[in-house]
């Protein structure tokens, strides 16, 4: 049984209203301190940290502890607050930030809503593009309030020319040495992509691409994703798991068309 059947359906569908609202409003923070500037520094890893990534989480959190004082927070820039409550909101203000420094416009925003581990609401947003994917565990998936279905691939049809967005190869070496797994993905699928934000994850949920593979980064870069492709008709499957002092732990996963996601995952067992 899935332990999201014990929400009650009012709950979810309040959950993700409020979600949604809360993602608008940190939208319009982002897009008017673009406008306004901030403040760039580095963290301990040399990744960027600015002050609209502090300020949007703060703006999140602030908006959470109003309406819903026992669940609990995950955040990538502040402490986890009430880590032992049965529902956690799980937020990368801006998921790519050194993308946002250079103005590139494929960073987004995450926001989502987990009950014991299992996602149930999910958005995902990218500002300066005006794409939001938006999911709740039994509602659907949907792209600026329309609802998302994702087909799947013919399985005689996969000959490596569907379009796979990766993280760079970097990302398969930052914490550990799979470069050979980049390598592999690369070699299996030559007509692939190259992003690091979670713009990957929307071209999957919105079929723009035919799968995405992320590696090597903790739970808030995930958050939304599963929830997101899954309501849509896809498939989510985490294939790598391990520990890092930075971040505790960090995950590598494929998301996509079902047939494809399955195809892909061989090439991390081999």
């Amino acid at each position: 049984m899935d332990i999201r059947n014990e929400i009650p359906v009012r709950d979810i569908e309040r959950f993700f209203t409020k979600a949604l609202e809360f993602s608008a409003t940190a939208r319009s923070l982002i897009l008017s301190m673009l406008l306004a500037g901030f403040e760039v520094k580095r963290k301990p890893d040399q990744s960027f940290v600015t002050t609209a990534d502090l300020r949007v989480e703060e703006l999140l959190r602030e908006l959470i502890e109003r309406d819903f004082p026992d669940h609990g927070i995950i955040g990538e820039e502040y402490p986890p607050t009430r880590p032992e409550a049965p529902f956690q909101w799980v937020m990368d203000p801006i998921d790519g930030t050194e993308d946002f420094v250079q103005r590139m416009p494929a960073f987004g925003s995450i926001l989502a809503l987990h009950y014991r581990g299992e996602p149930v609401v999910g958005v995902i947003d990218h500002p300066v593009l005006d794409i939001r994917v938006s999911a709740a565990f039994g509602m659907g998936a949907y792209h600026n309030g329309r609802h998302v279905t994702l087909p799947d691939l013919d399985p005689d049809a996969i000959d490596g020319t569907e379009r796979v967005m990766l993280p760079s190869r970097a990302n398969f070496t930052k914490h550990r040495d799979d470069g050979r797994l980049f390598d592999a993905v690369a070699r299996a699928h030559p007509n692939h992509r190259i992003y690091r934000t979670c713009f990957t994850h929307t071209c999957a949920i919105l079929g723009m691409a035919d799968a995405a593979i992320d590696y090597g980064n903790p739970i808030w870069d995930f958050a939304a994703s599963r929830i997101l492709i899954e309501e849509a008709g896809g498939k989510f499957l985490n294939v790598r798991e391990w520990d890092v002092p930075l971040y505790r732990r960090v995950y590598g996963s494929i998301m996509g068309k079902p047939t494809l996601v399955d195809r892909l995952s061989m090439l991390f067992n081999q």
